[in-house]
């Protein structure tokens, strides 16, 4: 019986995710192994539960008869559909779930046999609809493979391969290469030097989902349909769209499987994207039950556990990357290779934990833990101590990434496959530390969170050791592409070529319109403001100054050269006023 009811509580399960996803079209944030992995889980966490009653009834055998057995599972039948609901309070799941547990324990009234007999004929009914929607599902993604395969044109001859690394949530100013004061990169100083570095690379966006669809398409947020809970659309095409068509073979690694995940539109145009992978780690997800179990505060201070359920590595991506590098004949590829360990909760694996100090005790804040994510409040509330352990926390994360960019890179050179490849290392948005009194990211457009890492390597095109002081904007990468990778198609992205800034003067690229970036606050800050309001905040750089225009029409206007925190605001000095005039005007007129 206990087994019967896993096997009804993970069929209802995936009947509410399929409502989600193909009715609603929202996020589920799994793959399609679910299609197997929840009424395993299910079942199994239900055969617990049956045992657990087992014992109970070898100490009290008046508890021995069909009713409290009934009502007794169905109560966590009944529980975890309810937990599926997430505006349900956990105290009313619970009483609601008891009183339907107390309906279905009627049912005990019915003859045993007849009872037994519906048990056995439901259960075969459920366990053929699983195996049908599992292997229908599986053939389905082997033929879209083969399809994939199939209707790749030939590529251009000699045609290079394409890595483009991102380094989620990782800005600028806390990299050694950049001028930082710790040694938190010093293998990127050594590919460095093999390459182009910008030194004030601009973001399109300060979160991550507008931000990579930046980098895919070569527009800015205002001209996409991507944003919380709205996926990229299909109107624009994407570098791996045009790359494939060109005949690279695509492929994506994505740790940050909160916006990197294919239900955001992000894998539009590659024939292979690993955002959720069926793990031993996955079956702590693969029920509400077990997910509210993981989840839970008290569960997580008791065990010491503050992770994400699930979460990837950087050395994970790599393994994974070289792992499907293995198995591709000689196509040049098109790879893009998402990292997420800098990103909140930031817990770097040890030595790099407590490289640049104390290793920060997550226990002691108040985390709300979620299904692939985890949200930290009363940040604004820390100690300067507590601030600066969440900065050498940050530190360490990235000097792990480096470490292991490093890694790829050298096994990549061993192979003898880097004097053949386009390697660009970038980040898709900062990370704030109480700057300008903000905390993470997302809710500003600060350069905190807007000026991000940059560096091109590539021997045939690309000048070594090279290192370019004007600003430059993310949307540039998709054009920079083709036109260093002479890819054979007739889609043109918007932007031009960052080859522009080693091939010609720099006094001929004075006259370029601003740099912009921009964040509708409304869209990150969903608990503060209904979804649909329109509070955008507008960032344009341009030469030493970066102006900022709020969604309350405050102006701020400061010089990052001579102010790189941003602290004082130039915009009511008589120069200022001069200067905001000329920002007003560029957003006047679009800058496309």
């Amino acid at each position: 019986m206990a087994a019967w009811f896993g096997l009804l509580t993970g069929c209802g399960e995936l009947v509410w995710l399929g409502v989600q996803k193909f009715i609603r079209h929202d996020r589920i944030y799994f793959g399609s192994y679910i299609a197997w992995l929840t009424p395993v889980v299910c079942i199994g966490v239900f055969v617990l539960l049956g045992g657990l009653l087992a014992l109970i009834v070898r100490c009290w055998a008046r508890w021995q008869n069909w009713r409290n057995a009934l009502t007794y599972l169905a109560f966590f039948a009944c529980l975890s559909w309810l937990l599926l609901l997430p505006k349900l309070k956990d105290f009313a799941a619970l009483l609601l779930a008891a009183g339907l547990a107390f309906q279905f324990g009627r049912l005990a009234n019915l003859p045993q046999a007849r009872l037994r007999g519906w048990l056995l004929r439901s259960a075969q009914l459920m366990v053929g609809l699983l195996l049908v929607t599992t292997i229908g599902v599986w053939s389905w993604q082997r033929i879209q493979q083969r399809q994939f395969a199939a209707q790749l044109p030939a590529p251009v001859a000699n045609a290079p391969n394409v890595l483009l690394l991102v380094l989620d949530t990782v800005r600028a100013r806390n990299l050694s290469v950049y001028g930082y004061a710790r040694p938190t990169t010093p293998r990127l100083a050594e590919f460095a030097q093999t390459g182009v570095l910008f030194e004030r690379a601009i973001a399109t966006a300060p979160w991550t989902l507008p931000s990579h669809a930046g980098m895919f398409t070569g527009r800015y947020p205002h001209q996409l349909h991507a944003g919380y809970r709205i996926p990229l659309d299909g109107v624009s095409p994407t570098l791996a769209e045009v790359l494939r068509n060109g005949g690279y073979l695509t492929a994506g690694f994505v740790a940050n499987t909160i916006y990197c995940n294919a239900e955001n539109g992000l894998a539009r145009g590659f024939a292979h994207y690993e955002d959720y992978q069926a793990s031993a780690s996955e079956l702590l997800l693969g029920s509400s039950l077990t997910r509210a179990l993981v989840n839970n505060s008290a569960v997580r201070r008791l065990t010491g556990y503050h992770d994400i359920v699930s979460r990837k590595s950087a050395a994970d991506i790599n393994r994974a990357f070289l792992a499907w590098l293995r198995r591709q004949d000689a196509r040049p590829f098109f790879a893009f290779l998402n990292y997420f360990d800098a990103h909140e909760p930031c817990l770097p694996p040890a030595p790099f934990d407590t490289q640049f100090g104390v290793r920060v005790d997550h226990g002691q804040f108040r985390t709300r833990h979620e299904l692939r994510n985890a949200v930290r409040g009363g940040r604004q509330n820390e100690s300067a101590a507590q601030t600066q352990a969440d900065v050498s926390c940050y530190d360490g994360a990235i000097r792990y990434l480096d470490e292991q960019v490093g890694a790829l890179l050298a096994e990549l050179k061993r192979r003898g496959m880097l004097k053949n490849t386009l390697v660009i290392i970038t980040s898709d948005h900062g990370e704030a530390f109480g700057e300008n009194g903000h905390y993470t990211h997302g809710d500003s457009a600060y350069l905190t969170t807007l000026h991000v890492p940059l560096l091109l390597s590539f021997p045939p095109s690309v000048p070594a050791g090279r290192r370019v002081v004007t600003p430059v904007t993310l949307r540039d990468l998709p054009t920079t592409v083709l036109a260093l990778t002479a890819a054979n198609n007739a889609t043109k992205f918007p932007g031009l070529s960052l080859s522009r800034y080693w091939q010609t003067a720099s006094s001929s690229l004075a006259d370029e319109p601003p740099l912009r970036s921009e964040v509708n606050i409304a869209l990150t800050l969903v608990r503060e403001y209904h979804v649909g309001m329109q509070m955008p905040v507008r960032s344009l750089v341009k030469d030493q100054l970066h102006y900022l225009q709020n969604y309350d029409g405050r102006e701020e206007l400061y010089n990052f050269i001579t102010d790189p925190l941003e602290q004082h605001d130039l915009s009511s000095s008589e120069a200022g006023r001069m200067q905001l005039e000329l920002f007003r005007r560029s957003l006047a007129n679009g800058i496309d």
